[in-house]
């Protein structure tokens, strides 16, 4: 029995660091291959302040009632000093997601009261959480990322560096000022990071701190809710207190079905296509799956408070923070929608507060993992769980992460018509915000003005010059091979025609071009094309983590002052070399639509 028992606890932790391995490697392949390239959503408005104002009141304004603060200078520094190339704050996005996940599990691997097997299935859990790509609207966005990733880290190092009793005064009061700092960090990053004071109060209380300790987090507290109501533009804080009173039992099932958002996108994963947004919002299955978290986290937080025993567990520690947190996260997000205007008022059960509501079921899971550890009975049925865990949320792993490829491409195509100074809004709509495309076209002019973004290149400048005069190089001879033609009519930004062409194009070996140029007879480029993306050659990628399904030869491009009479061909300018061949452009048999 000894024997067997050993034998499954070494089964257990290998199939963890397996698990754990697999979801963490695709996680990381799905949001390099990817993540937005271009300016997006929210950061087209970001980008029209910051362009126009210093720094210092790029930093301070609230965007949407969110003080923007501290991540603001990721991107303010990305356009000074890089061009607003979004790869920089890609990284820096991915880097505090890494650093947020090390924060969680140093007290994972310090708790000395669970045994090895507790500790491999909790990275599990921590690793899942954190990288399941249905959380894709935020982390697969560099600047998104950086926001929300920076909030979670400061919050983690704040839990991490909580003082426990029996240590010395100086020690206590030097490290309650870097918790405070992580506070401050953590609720200038995003208006959900002021769920940080509250959570750290809590906390404080059943870790059993000396009363000294609570006097610096109140008026950290009590400072930060001041200052935040100081920036611009002000708040009407009676407002959100008004809303809550008045709300009642319709916030609470909100929340319990924001709560549950995490199963109901799971399950969607299982089908062969994705549930939609209205049966979102009378979906029971998040609504009963959240009502039960929020009562299992409430009973939690309940005995925690009246045991006051946290220091004995840093792995409970953790899992009692993150629930905490996220539980007043969530509700900050309950009531934000609640005072916006009307048409905001299921923006709750979007994706992008994945980011929190998993992450609350992460820190439910682990305060589960460490429960187990001292009862037999329910040590392994946790344990299953928590095997299972990756499996069932797989298929919405690889969804999102195949979808986010597909954004990545629509994305690339849609600053391509930006770059030839289209007009085409069909492709330009999963770029624009709320405020629709007419904020972008104006912010492009900006950008193509500064050479930012997609203008940093410069291809532009190419557009009504002779071929001859683009590069000093001789043509080579590429290979090149393919067809293309005129897909739909559009309009320039001047009001004469343009076209808008796709196809299939490679070079010799199956080499994809990057960078192609259409010429009309005379010679000159009337347009600038661009191939679906770098990645595109690696058929193993492409087989592994995208089963075939990402084509990597799709060229998409468009032909200014378009003319219906003219032989237009494409050539390859990879590196400012041209192509000697050149693939001709075919007009449809019928006439192409807007």
């Amino acid at each position: 029995m000894y024997k067997f028992a050993v034998a499954a606890e070494r089964a257990a932790q290998i199939c963890a660091a397996l698990a754990a391995s697999i979801f963490l490697a695709s996680g990381v392949v799905y949001l390099s291959l990817g993540h937005w390239t271009v300016t997006h959503a929210d950061f087209w408005r970001i980008y029209d302040f910051a362009l126009n104002h210093t720094w210092l009141d790029s930093a301070l304004l609230k965007h949407n009632g969110h003080s923007l603060f501290y991540p603001s200078f990721f991107w303010l520094a990305d356009l000074r000093f890089f061009h607003g190339n979004q790869l920089p704050l890609f990284l820096a996005g991915l880097s505090l997601l890494f650093l947020t996940v090390a924060l969680l599990l140093i007290p994972v691997w310090r708790d000395e009261t669970v045994g090895l097997t507790t500790k491999a299935i909790a990275t599990l859990t921590v690793i899942v959480g954190n990288f399941w790509m249905a959380r894709s609207p935020i982390i697969a966005s560099g600047g998104f990322n950086s926001i929300c990733s920076l909030v979670m880290a400061s919050a983690a190092l704040a839990f991490l560096l909580l003082p426990r009793r029996g240590v010395s005064s100086a020690r206590t009061l030097s490290v309650t000022a870097l918790v405070v700092c992580a506070g401050f960090v953590a609720s200038f990053s995003f208006g959900t990071g002021l769920a940080i004071w509250p959570t750290l109060l809590f906390l404080a209380w059943c870790l059993r701190l000396p009363w000294r300790s609570f006097l610096p987090l109140g008026t950290a507290t009590v400072v930060a809710i001041v200052i935040y109501q100081r920036l611009p533009p002000h708040l009407a804080g009676y407002r959100t207190i008004h809303t809550a009173g008045s709300a009642g039992l319709a916030l609470v099932t909100r929340l319990c079905r924001l709560a549950g958002g995490p199963f109901f996108h799971a399950v969607s994963g299982w089908h062969e296509k994705a549930l939609s947004a209205e049966l979102a919002r009378s979906s029971m299955l998040s609504l009963w799956c959240g009502a039960a978290g929020i009562v299992l986290a409430v009973f939690a937080m309940t005995l925690t408070i009246i045991r006051r025993d946290l220091a004995r567990s840093s792995l409970k520690l953790v899992g009692t923070a993150l629930v905490t947190f996220n539980i007043v996260v969530m509700a900050l997000v309950i009531l934000g929608n609640r005072v916006r205007e009307p048409r905001f008022e299921f923006e709750f059960l979007s994706p992008r507060y994945l980011f929190w509501s998993t992450l609350f079921w992460t820190g439910l899971l682990l305060i589960g993992i460490q429960l187990a550890e001292s009862r037999q009975w329910l040590r392994w049925l946790v344990y299953l769980i928590a095997l299972a865990l990756p499996v069932l949320v797989f298929p919405m792993h690889y969804r999102s992460g195949l979808n986010c490829r597909w954004a990545r491409i629509l994305a690339e195509a849609g600053a391509t018509s930006l770059v030839n100074g289209v007009r085409d809004d069909q492709q330009l709509h999963i770029l624009a915000p709320l405020a629709g495309t007419g904020q972008v076209y104006h912010v492009a002019e900006e950008l193509r003005a500064r050479r930012l973004d997609m203008f940093a290149g410069g291809l532009q400048d190419w557009l009504g010059l002779n071929e001859a005069s683009i590069t000093s190089s001789p043509y080579k001879r590429e290979g090149l091979r393919g067809q293309c033609t005129i897909a739909a009519l559009a309009e320039c930004d001047n009001g004469t025609p343009a076209a808008r062409i796709t196809g299939e194009i490679w070079k010799g070996g199956r080499r994809i071009p990057q960078t192609l140029v259409i010429l009309d007879p005379t010679g000159v480029v009337r347009g600038i094309g661009h191939s679906s993306s770098v990645y595109s050659e690696n058929r193993f990628l492409n087989r592994v983590f995208y089963s075939k399904k990402v084509t990597g030869t799709r060229f998409f491009g468009y032909i200014r002052d378009y003319d219906p009479r003219l032989q237009y061909a494409v050539r390859s300018a990879d590196d400012g070399i041209l192509s000697e061949e050149t693939i001709p452009v075919r007009v449809p048999a019928t006439n192409p639509k807007p």
